[in-house]
C-alpha cells in the first residue's frame, strides 16, 4: 500500500511541476522536455516505484504507449492546419517530404550499411525509422493555435507541423519493406509487385481518403444537427473521439492509420472553413492538447529512466559519431537542399532544415518493425534510436525557442 500511496505523490508532483514549468521555460527558453527528462532520471535513481523501463518496456507496451501519443499529437497537427492553407503553401512541407526524406534515408542507410556494418534489412530500418519527425516531441515548436485566414502562419512553424503530419506516408512504407526483406530476397519479384501496389499506394491512398471522408462527414453531421442546437453539442471530448475513430477504422481496413487521423484533423472542420466562421461544434482543441501534454510528460519521464537503466550501453564511438551527424549535419543539410526551390528566406531554410526533432514516432516505428520483422542487433538499434532521440531533445530543446524568434 505504501508504494501506491507513493505513485500517486509521484504522478501528483510530476503533474504539477508541468503546469508550473512554462514559467521557468520562458525566462530560460528552453524545452519543457530537458527538465522532465532529468527528473525522471533523478526519480529512477531515487527508486521510486514506478514500472521503470528494464531499460526498455516489454515490446506491446512501447509499442502502444507511444502509438497513443502518436495519434493524439497527428489529431492536434491537422486541426491546428485546418484547410486553410494553399497549394502552393502545401509545395514547402511537400518539398521535405519528397526531396529531404529520401535522401536522409539514403545517406542514413549507405553509412548504416558501409561503415557501422549492419545488414541489409536492419540499414534499411534504422534510415526509415529515424527518417520521420516527431509530431510529439516538436509540438513545441510547431504551430501554437487552431489557424485562422486572418492570421494563419504560413512559415516555419507551419512547414514543420505540416512535415510531422505527413512524413508517415513516406517513412511507414519503408518500415515494410525493411520487414519484407527481413523475411525475404529483394530479388523477388512478387515482393516488389505487393510493396508498391499494398504498402505504398493502397496503404497512403486510402488511409488519407478514409481520414478525409471522416472528418468531411462529421463536419457536415454537425453542421446539420447543429442548427439552432450547437450548444446542446459537448464538443470537449469530439477530438479525442475522433482520433480513435479514424485511426480504428484506418487500421482494421489495413491502411494507414497515422494517415487518416491527421487527414481527419484536417478535414474535420470543412464546413467551417467554406463559411469562414467559427461554429461551438468544432472539435474543440483544450482537451486532447492537455491529454497530448499529459502523455508527454510521463513518456519522457519514463525515458529518462530507461537512460538511467542502461539503454545506451550498445553505443560505440562509432555509433555516437553516426547519431550526433544525423542531427547536427544530415537532417540539417539535406532539409537544406530540400527547401532550395522554395521562397523562403535562407534564415528560415536554416531553421526549418534544423528542427527535425527525433523522437516518440521512432519509438513506436522500432517496436512495430521488431514484432513483425526478422532483425538481428535489437539491443544495438534500441541503444541508437535512443542515443539520437537524445541528442535532439538536447541540441533542440536548448535551441529550438531561441532559433525560432531569430526567424
Amino acid at each position: 500500500m505504501e508504494s501506491y500511496y507513493v505513485i500517486l505523490i509521484v504522478i501528483g508532483t510530476t503533474s504539477l511541476l508541468a503546469s508550473f514549468l512554462p514559467i521557468l521555460l520562458k525566462l530560460f527558453k528552453i524545452s519543457f522536455t530537458l527538465p522532465l527528462l532529468i527528473f525522471g532520471a533523478i526519480l529512477y535513481y531515487l527508486e521510486a516505484p514506478l514500472p521503470w523501463p528494464d531499460p526498455v518496456w516489454p515490446l506491446e507496451l512501447s509499442l502502444r504507449f507511444s502509438e497513443l501519443v502518436v495519434i493524439i499529437s497527428l489529431m492536434v497537427a491537422g486541426l491546428k492546419i485546418g484547410l486553410l492553407y494553399t497549394w502552393e503553401e502545401w509545395k514547402r512541407p511537400l518539398s521535405l517530404l519528397v526531396i529531404t526524406m529520401p535522401l536522409f534515408m539514403l545517406v542514413t542507410f549507405l553509412i548504416s550499411h558501409y561503415l557501422l556494418k549492419f545488414d541489409g534489412p536492419t540499414s534499411l530500418l534504422l534510415a526509415a525509422v529515424l527518417a520521420p519527425t516527431d509530431p510529439a516531441l516538436a509540438s513545441e515548436i510547431q504551430l501554437n493555435e487552431k489557424q485562422s485566414i486572418k492570421s494563419k502562419e504560413s512559415g516555419v512553424q507551419y512547414c514543420l507541423t505540416a512535415e510531422a503530419g505527413l512524413n508517415d506516408g513516406l517513412a511507414f512504407p519503408f518500415i515494410f519493406l525493411a520487414i519484407l526483406w527481413s523475411q525475404k530476397s529483394l530479388n523477388q519479384h512478387d515482393l516488389w509487385i505487393e510493396w508498391i501496389g499494398y504498402y505504398v499506394i493502397y496503404k497512403i491512398i486510402v488511409g488519407s481518403l478514409i481520414g478525409a471522408a471522416l472528418g468531411y462527414f462529421y463536419s457536415l453531421l454537425t453542421q446539420k444537427l447543429s442548427e439552432n442546437k450547437e450548444k446542446h453539442i459537448h464538443q470537449t471530448f469530439v477530438a479525442i473521439s475522433l482520433t480513435l475513430i479514424s485511426y480504428g477504422v484506418a487500421e482494421i481496413s489495413n491502411t494507414y492509420g497515422f494517415l487518416s487521423v491527421f487527414f481527419t484533423g484536417l478535414f474535420a472542420q470543412y464546413h467551417m472553413h467554406i463559411k469562414s466562421a467559427n461554429s461551438l461544434s468544432d472539435p474543440n482543441l483544450n482537451f486532447i492538447i492537455n491529454i497530448e501534454k499529459f502523455l508527454i510528460v510521463f513518456w519522457i519521464i519514463f525515458f529518462g529512466g530507461s537512460i538511467m537503466a542502461g539503454i545506451l550501453g550498445q553505443i560505440t564511438l562509432a555509433t555516437l559519431l553516426f547519431s550526433i551527424s544525423l542531427v547536427l549535419v544530415i537532417r540539417p543539410l539535406m532539409g537544406y537542399i530540400g527547401l532550395l526551390n522554395t521562397d523562403f528566406s535562407r534564415k528560415k531554410k536554416l531553421a526549418i532544415s534544423y528542427l527535425g526533432v527525433r523522437g516518440i514516432g521512432s519509438v513506436f516505428y522500432l517496436t512495430y518493425a521488431m514484432k513483425h520483422g526478422s532483425f538481428g542487433d535489437l539491443n544495438h538499434l534500441y541503444s541508437i534510436v535512443s542515443l539520437i532521440i537524445l541528442l535532439s531533445i538536447i541540441f533542440h530543446g536548448l535551441s529550438a525557442k531561441r532559433v525560432l524568434e531569430n526567424t
